[in-house]
């Protein structure tokens, strides 16, 4: 029998998400942590018992008490990305080495640990860590490590040997994706239910990403190993994994995790109509605009409520140093003609950027007006700029904005949305800057991301500074919708009991 392997997903904060970023969502859901879960089914299938924690889900001393009762573990696996991931992570690594001390090492994997291999690696609290697609690096390394063998044999690592860091060559991506087993979900039934509170049937039909957008970590992320960025499962594959999720569990609403749900039109078609003969939905697809094709947009009613896709900005300069490519007048017909297929849009922006100017920001204020104009029920939300790890406009920003990139993988936990956004990684805002960021942020996202009323705090904040009253404009002629256009059938699922159950957890 094999050793077992505990593999753990830490839990985001949610500082700055609580206090910046609004939506119109009542109850959090959260996605499934579809990272471990691919592992898990690659050791189980290869043999190996595997016990997977949510951190998000379970309490540390829940966890430690579950683990407790594993007579053999062979390591612990935790999977970052980088942020306040790294922060949990950290809390629970040290946990895991004072009762156990070196002899279960601690493997590390994720976004971070694969752009910052040697930074991370160089931490007390790693022992190993796996870069590019860890399904089956874990698998190499949970044989190595069972049969004694040097880990020199493992391809996709780094690790210390007698002080030194060894890295091995990268192993190749995995094609076709259709090898790789159904996510392991068992792990989660404790938490599975129709309602699908508190995890959503999170899917990914597709992985990487062919685009190359400067201020993102993508195509860093996606060039670790050989092979294609961008690659898809079969539409067979896809359906056997969303038939079994509503076989097993009651799931007919589906969440993707797609970067380009729709990059290959033919395959895009083929699995709606896969979908819409089940009965079956995705809430909502998310793709790079230019792949939203005519063909394809035929196919969307009755398969989703939302489309989303990410402008960033709506000024050219900024979209010409973010390489995103797309027409401004193609936006607006396309939100025109999803509107009148009875589909509204999701949109995401950046601000606070070094080069930026006021009118930069009017320019996207007075998109996301006439996104409301043409659909009140439209959602857009705006974040502040953070220059992450393996993106281009991180280079820009030590080149030419005094970004200096910190040496220890801790420092990197105050770079996301979903905790801090440190000042020493954005030397450019000083405090007066930084207040009007936060606010411009908050009203924006009360204004254009919720269906709230608009109530004393906006009025407040938008009194306060001549300088947001200029970029937001007369905020009364904003077209706000005062209710969501779609029911939730998943709230209408959802009992008091089971709200009762989780509504002490912290959900990102």
């Amino acid at each position: 029998m094999n050793k077992s392997i505990v593999l753990i997903y830490p839990r985001p904060t949610q500082g700055y998400l609580k206090e910046r970023r609004r939506d119109i969502h009542a109850v959090k859901r959260i996605y499934a942590p579809l990272s471990i879960m691919y592992l898990a089914s690659t050791l189980e299938e290869a043999g190996f018992p595997v016990f997977l924690f949510d951190h998000r889900l379970t309490t540390m001393d829940e966890i430690k008490e579950k683990i407790s009762q594993i007579p053999d573990i062979l390591f612990f696996g935790i999977s970052t990305m980088t942020g306040s991931q790294i922060k949990d992570g950290l809390e629970i690594a040290r946990e895991l080495r004072s009762l156990y001390g070196k002899d279960v090492p601690l493997v590390w994997g994720g976004v971070h640990p694969t752009i910052f291999p040697y930074k991370t690696i160089l931490h007390p609290m790693v022992d190993i860590i796996g870069y590019g697609e860890g399904d089956y690096t874990i698998v190499e390394l949970a044989k190595a490590m069972a049969k004694g063998k040097s880990l020199k044999t493992v391809k996709g690592i780094y690790f210390k040997e007698n002080g030194n860091v060894v890295k091995t060559p990268p192993n190749d991506k995995i094609e076709p994706l259709d090898v790789l087993p159904i996510p392991a979900w068992r792990h989660l039934k404790d938490h599975l239910n129709p309602a699908q509170y508190p995890v959503l049937a999170t899917i990914t039909t597709s992985r990487g990403c062919p685009f190359s957008c400067t201020y993102c970590y993508k195509s860093e992320m996606d060039n670790a190993g050989s092979g294609r960025l961008w690659r898809p499962f079969s539409v067979d594959r896809v359906m056997r994994e969303v038939d079994y999720l509503n076989a097993s569990f009651g799931f007919n609403i589906f969440e993707t995790a797609d970067e380009n749900f729709i990059l290959d039109s033919h395959r895009a078609i083929e699995l709606i109509r896969n979908f819409k003969s089940r009965k079956f939905k995705i809430s909502a697809i998310r793709s790079n605009f230019l792949t939203y094709k005519d063909k394809v947009i035929r196919e969307l009613p009755g398969f989703c409520d939302y489309v989303a896709y990410a402008p960033e900005t709506g000024a050219k300069k900024i979209q010409a140093l973010l390489n995103k490519k797309a027409d401004y007048q193609k936006m607006r017909l396309l939100n025109a003609r999803l509107r009148d297929m009875g589909i509204t849009t999701i949109h995401t922006f950046i601000f606070g950027f070094p080069f930026e100017t006021d009118d930069d920001i009017l320019a996207t204020v007075e998109l996301c007006r006439d996104f409301k104009r043409i659909n009140s029920a439209s959602r857009m939300a705006i974040y502040q700029y953070m220059p992450y790890p393996g993106a281009p406009l991180t280079e820009m920003m030590t080149s030419k904005y005094g970004l200096v990139l910190p040496d220890n993988f801790e420092e990197w936990e105050k770079t996301d949305m979903y905790g801090e956004l440190d000042l020493k990684f954005r030397p450019w805002v000083d405090q007066e800057r930084l207040k009007f960021l936060n606010d411009f942020q908050l009203l924006f996202n009360v204004l254009f991301n919720t269906y709230d009323e608009i109530g004393a705090e906006v009025y407040d904040i938008y009194n306060s500074s001549a300088k947001i009253r200029k970029l937001i404009g007369d905020i009364s002629t904003i077209q706000r919708a005062v209710s969501s256009p779609y029911s939730s059938t998943l709230n209408e699922r959802l009992t008091p009991i089971l709200r009762q159950r989780y509504h002490e957890r912290v959900f990102v």
